[in-house]
């Protein structure tokens, strides 16, 4: 099968690299130069856990490049959720009426911007547990193992695509319900990406702190009365149970969640389509959200205050 993966940074290219070796002709997406020309001409390198290091050679192209790509079968985005409508116009010259799309991307709100841009019935949402962090232009370090659910939008048979998942050992699973799949996922993330940078700490080390589960519940119960309103049942102790196993190192305990990385990375953060989603929604009808309030806020200032250090530093470094 001809993969493209738009979005090719830490678990794009994570994902990239398994459905390689498993013989899928997969080509990557990406909007950062010193990403792509890392790749393009070294290689990517993979770190696992403390093993040595592995080189792939996948190929790598800009969306300016995209036109000459040609017919691709399916296309994995795992673009963040503010970029995605942006990726959708940008590679619109490889999307024809045949091309599968299967979103991963985090957060809320990602399949009414699929929706804006192709028919109905090429739409797979999707969500992942499957984990990875960029270090650098060039090097992902994984560990853990994770899965994927998916189900098309329009009730349509994808056993193919699930299939040429599996071939790449991805645990795909078609579900009959993937909003309540990307939901849950929702709820953990809105729990470990925010708190992990509030608290400067990994999944595992989040973990440790004595009021780390009372934290978590208190996102956690407005996300359910918020869910209710919109006809999603959040299961809450489902969630937990999942962000418990999560707390272990030989699962994800060890990765620093991707709002961590963007937010070193000078990045705005996907926090409105998470914590703030629900905020949002909380407030059009009436359900008062105190705790995802409160951490969105944070989020956003701490953007503005690492983005203010990068700014400065570049300063310096000019001067």
């Amino acid at each position: 099968m001809k993969i493209a993966i738009a979005g090719f940074g830490a678990l794009g290219a994570r994902l990239g690299v398994m459905l390689q070796k498993s013989g899928h002709e997969v080509t990557g997406i990406d909007g950062w130069p010193a990403h792509i020309a890392a790749i393009n001409t070294n290689g990517l390198t993979v770190i696992k856990d403390n093993q040595a290091p592995k080189k792939y050679f996948v190929p790598v192209m800009s969306v300016s490049e995209v036109a000459t790509a040609g017919h691709f079968d399916l296309i994995i985005f795992l673009t963040k959720t503010p970029q995605l409508d942006r990726m959708l116009n940008d590679i619109e010259p490889i999307i024809d009426r045949h091309t599968k799309l299967l979103v991963l991307s985090n957060g809320l709100g990602n399949i009414e911007v699929m929706a804006k841009h192709v028919i109905r019935d090429q739409i797979i949402a999707g969500v992942t547990l499957w984990t990875s962090s960029l270090v650098k232009p060039g090097e992902i370090h994984i560990t853990g193992s994770g899965s994927i659910k998916l189900q098309a939008l329009d009730g349509s048979d994808v056993q193919f695509i699930a299939d040429a998942l599996n071939q790449a050992g991805l645990n795909a699973e078609i579900t009959p319900d993937v909003m309540t799949a990307i939901w849950h996922k929702a709820g953990i993330n809105a729990v470990l990406n925010p708190l992990s940078v509030l608290l400067n700490a990994n999944i595992a080390e989040f973990g440790t702190a004595g009021n780390a589960m009372d934290m978590a519940l208190g996102i956690l119960n407005e996300m359910k009365q918020v869910g209710a309103s919109q006809g999603i049942k959040v299961d809450i102790q489902a969630i937990m149970d999942d962000l418990s196993r999560l707390l272990k190192p030989e699962n994800a305990g060890n990765h620093y969640p991707s709002m961590y990385q963007d937010i070193q990375n000078g990045k705005r953060t996907e926090i409105d389509f998470l914590n703030g989603y629900f905020s949002t929604i909380g407030r059009q009808e009436q359900i008062s959200t105190p705790f995802n309030d409160i951490v969105t806020k944070m989020i956003h200032a701490k953007e503005d205050i690492e983005r203010a250090k990068i700014a400065k530093k570049h300063e310096n470094f000019e001067i």
